[in-house]
């Protein structure tokens, strides 16, 4: 993916679709302590704009708790991506991190005609085997 090219070694912690402007997908990812929020083209997946950095400690509780869970995980978000699009028959418009009763899920949104579904997976730990993934109508 061009955000996990752009920044090395860094890991996709949520995409969102932005039609704010030209339609692109705005994308965040972890690298050390810092998080890279870039704007990717929907069209040509060119990166469009600056990069605005944040850092670990000014997210919320939740949030620094979900990133430290992805670091013991390891499937990607952009995986997770490519799983649910097929599973749901769509395109993804969103992915992100979510605790759903003390374990770190993957949770994306598709499009599916004209149909929103959300997919949410457990990433699989060393030695665990990938669960399927669950659509909610």
């Amino acid at each position: 993916m061009t955000a996990e090219k752009l920044h090395k070694g860094s890991r996709i912690v949520q995409i969102s679709f932005d039609i704010s402007g030209s339609p692109g997908y705005r994308v965040r990812t972890l690298k050390n302590d810092e998080i890279w929020e870039n704007v990717i083209d929907a069209q040509t997946g060119n990166i469009t704009g600056d990069a605005v950095v944040l850092y670990l400690k000014e997210l919320s509780g939740e949030d620094r708790g979900n990133i430290t869970a992805l670091k013991s995980v390891k499937q990607e978000l952009s995986d997770a991506v490519l799983v649910a699009e097929k599973a749901a028959s769509g395109k993804a418009l969103a992915a992100g991190l979510m605790n759903e009763n003390g374990k770190l899920n993957f949770v994306v949104v598709v499009v599916s005609g004209d149909k929103f579904k959300q997919v949410v997976l457990e990433p699989p730990r060393a030695g665990r085997q990938r669960s399927a993934p669950r659509r909610s109508p």
